[in-house]
């Protein structure tokens, strides 16, 4: 009998890199609020969805669905309202982009936890593979004094669920430091993306998921 810690480790997207390795077609539904919806972009092709797809679909041989259900504003209680419409997508993948207007709505931070936390659960039931991107950095984010509990709030329940987080607001910093840009050059309204972060977050986002699978992303030229 081999040891069990000779066997591969459980694939952290089950769903999504089992079809990536059948060849079979893939469906994600991207689930948010203004970043999902493409609200800064100068047109939707240069919006995060449309990035996102173009920088995920030659991973997926036997063909990509994207769906974008991103409306800019909304907080837990809305995406929780439009959830029936995410589970009859019947996707694949939901990518849950949270926690960024939920500040400025003064939702008290265990309110919006416990609410993404039930919706999260109740997604995960249809055998949706599922994960998670944090809020922005951005200038009016960081004046917003209820705003800094909710970056660590999704991080904690991406633990407590077993759900991968994907670091926005970090990788943020982290592009200001490496390629020499002003947090406002990202976000040049001060609260949404615009055409270089939508760039950087998309192929980004698109890379981390692929690497996840453990496929190789060496054909991305971004991102990081």
């Amino acid at each position: 009998m081999n040891d069990a810690t000779d066997l591969p480790p459980s694939p952290v997207l089950p769903r999504l890199t089992d079809r990536l390795r059948r060849g079979q077609k893939v469906r994600v539904t991207l689930f948010g609020s203004s970043t999902t919806e493409g609200i800064g972009a100068s047109s939707p092709e240069h919006g995060f969805a449309a990035v996102f797809e173009r920088s995920l679909a030659p991973f997926v041989t036997g063909g990509l669905t994207v769906i974008n259900r991103g409306i800019g504003g909304n907080g837990a209680q809305e995406m929780h309202d439009r959830l029936p419409g995410v589970l009859a997508d019947e996707a694949d993948l939901v990518m849950w982009q949270t926690g960024s207007n939920d500040a400025w709505q003064g939702v008290k931070l265990e309110t919006y936890e416990d609410l993404t936390r039930q919706d999260l659960l109740t997604t995960r039931g249809t055998g949706a593979d599922l994960a998670l991107i944090d809020p922005q950095y951005c200038r009016m984010l960081e004046e917003c004094a209820a705003f800094p509990p909710f970056v660590p709030a999704v991080h904690r329940i991406g633990a407590e669920l077993g759900i991968p987080v994907f670091g926005r607001y970090a990788r943020m910093k982290s592009w200001c430091a490496e390629l020499g840009m002003d947090r406002d050059e990202l976000s040049p309204d001060g609260l949404h993306m615009g055409d270089q972060g939508y760039l950087l977050l998309g192929e980004a986002v698109a890379r981390w998921l692929v690497e996840l699978t453990g496929a190789p992303v060496g054909a991305f030229a971004h991102g990081g």
